[in-house]
């Protein structure tokens, strides 16, 4: 199964910025691929110190996360 890009993963989390940032979850849902596909790219980000915790959703209760500093920096680097 091959993993969402680096980029694909910084852009939709970009894109949710102003609304309190975005889960694993919802990352998969808006690229239309299972969450699995997700998960590789995802734990690169945090390790990477590109996202950070956000909160937590008030409908379901998921961790949200947002670009951080270096995460805005490495998506204006990929664009």
């Amino acid at each position: 199964m091959e993993k969402i890009s680096e980029h694909g993963l910084l852009d939709v989390l970009a894109d949710f910025d102003e609304l309190g940032g975005a889960s694993p979850g919802l990352v998969a849902w808006e690229l239309f691929v299972s969450e699995s596909r997700v998960s590789e790219t995802w734990a690169f980000a945090v390790a990477a110190g590109w996202v950070a915790p956000a909160g937590r959703d008030d409908v379901y209760g998921e961790r949200l996360w947002r670009l951080t500093a270096e995460g805005w920096k490495a998506r204006a680097a990929r664009t």
